[in-house]
């Protein structure tokens, strides 16, 4: 955006918008938002006018996101076309209010507009904010790329100076604002579910201000260091990863004091109290608090690094997603329409694929999905799990795949319950013990199915077998599977 010389009249026809009710259709909203703001971005426009729009539109894209926000959870990955553009729009109109922020503090500076007690601070707080909830919309619409996002906001707390760490009144800090940015963007979004990301954002809410900053190097770099340059779009950069570049402005973050504060709240979880008395996010269908607080810890305590090489290729497969899929075609059983599609293999490694698929996408993929995926019809199929998703456009959807098995064996399994009794049984599917991932056979289940250490298991492929399993070890919980070794039990109760 950028204002030249005052014009008093230029605004009103905004102002007048801005100060109508918003409009019902979500869709509709998000386009005139978009209108106006091109239209306050031409020349002669007042600074002190258009300070006063830039507040106004920062009211209605906060009530439009907030919207938009149970949508994109409802509708789950890939979103149709119309969805996605209007989390286009929404995102875009953020970013540009939030450029407008920064513009309004260049106002401040100059003396265009009458400086106030920590107006820029304010200015650059919700500058900051904007960015914070484009990010998570960006997310919750499978990672699509948000232009100038990164550098805008080293741009807002460079602006803000020594006023960052003072919150604006009843509000909350530049400095917090940035932190909060940063530490959502330390984190693969696209391995994370919606509901997941959802609740990650409220946890942030409480524990952010942790997060180390630093404008300067650290005197003792380690792996879990994060660096930003700010002339750079990709965002926090792991320094176990990529060495920062020298001769650029730069900002450090650590998130060792986040893993610590997660880790605290993991072993209350463990030792028996409620996610409601250490002030967790309420728990919403599809996050399980204590495996994905796992999962913070580790990702914030050594980020993610890739440790096998891949390899690009091109060729077609069969994939079918979700356990009761997959288990129906184990037993050798006709799949249901549209359970087994073709994606197209992009690149492969010794433990996993990505796959992409352009068009006709089945509803429901999520990261922690199970997904099998075979060759063609003489080849087995190889048992995954989806650790990310992503679709920066609803015609395009990529997966990433971790193999968890070759072939499995389709069973019924029940958990003892009260009174020593099997709880409803559900349908899992054996995976064998393979030396390089596991020593013991496991269970992949969906997610809720463990709750004890002894389960019956029932298989009648061929001939009716039941057993008594006893549970070895949790190795994985998504918010949609359960990975656990076990053995047979030699003395069944």
């Amino acid at each position: 955006m950028t204002t030249t010389t005052a014009d008093p009249g230029s605004t009103a026809a905004i102002l007048d918008w801005l100060a109508a009710p918003p409009s019902s259709d979500l869709a509709d909203e998000t386009i005139q938002i978009r209108r106006q703001l091109d239209s306050l971005a031409t020349p002669g426009v007042a600074p002190t006018q258009f300070h006063r729009c830039i507040e106004l539109f920062y009211s209605r894209a906060l009530r439009a996101g907030s919207e938009l926000k149970p949508r994109l959870m409802e509708a789950g990955l890939p979103l149709d076309r119309n969805l996605h553009t209007t989390a286009r729009q929404v995102v875009e109109a953020m970013c540009s209010i939030a450029s407008g922020f920064l513009q309004v503090t260049g106002h401040v500076r100059s003396g265009a507009i009458r400086p106030q007690a920590r107006l820029i601070e304010t200015l650059a707080s919700r500058g900051l904010r904007m960015l914070s909830e484009a990010w998570e919309l960006a997310g919750l619409s499978g990672g699509m790329h948000v232009s100038e996002l990164w550098p805008l906001s080293v741009s807002l707390i460079s602006a803000a100076g020594d006023e960052a760490a003072n919150p604006e009144a009843g509000g909350e800090s530049a400095q917090f604002a940035f932190k909060r940015l940063v530490a959502l963007g330390t984190l693969q979004l696209e391995r994370f579910s919606q509901p997941e990301i959802n609740w990650i954002c409220e946890y942030l809410n409480r524990i952010a201000s942790l997060l180390q900053l630093d404008l300067k190097a650290p005197s003792a770099p380690d792996h879990g260091w994060y660096w930003i340059a700010a002339v750079s779009e990709d965002g926090p950069q792991s320094a176990s990863r990529r060495v920062p570049p020298s001769g650029q402005q730069l900002v450090f973050a650590s998130p060792a004091a986040l893993a610590k504060r997660v880790g605290e709240h993991l072993a209350r979880l463990e030792a028996g109290q409620q996610p409601f008395e250490l002030n967790l996010p309420r728990v919403a269908v599809g996050v399980q608090p204590l495996s994905l607080l796992q999962r913070l810890r580790n990702e914030w305590t050594l980020p993610v690094k890739r440790e096998q090489p891949r390899r690009k290729t091109q060729y077609t497969v069969q994939a079918c997603s979700g356990i009761n899929a997959i288990w129906t075609i184990m037993r050798g059983s006709a799949p249901q329409a549209g359970d087994v599609q073709e994606w197209q293999v992009i690149n492969e490694s010794p433990g996993g694929f990505a796959i992409m698929h352009v068009a006709g996408v089945a509803a429901g993929l999520a990261a922690g999905t199970a997904v099998a995926l075979r060759r063609d019809d003489e080849q087995p199929w190889n048992v995954c799990v989806v650790r990310w998703i992503r679709s920066e456009n609803p015609s395009q959807i990529e997966l990433g795949l971790q193999i968890v098995s070759t072939g499995a064996t389709p069973v019924t399994v029940g958990f003892r319950g009260a009174r020593e009794r099997p709880s409803k049984m559900v349908k899992a599917l054996v995976l064998p013990a393979m030396p390089a991932l596991r020593h013991h056979p496991a269970i992949l289940a969906p997610t809720g199915t463990y709750t004890s250490r002894r389960f019956a298991l029932v298989s009648d492929l061929d001939r009716i077998y039941i057993a008594q399993g006893r549970l070895l070890s949790l190795d994985m919980q998504t918010a949609n599977i359960e990975l656990f070794q076990f053995e047979i039990d030699p003395y069944p109760i």
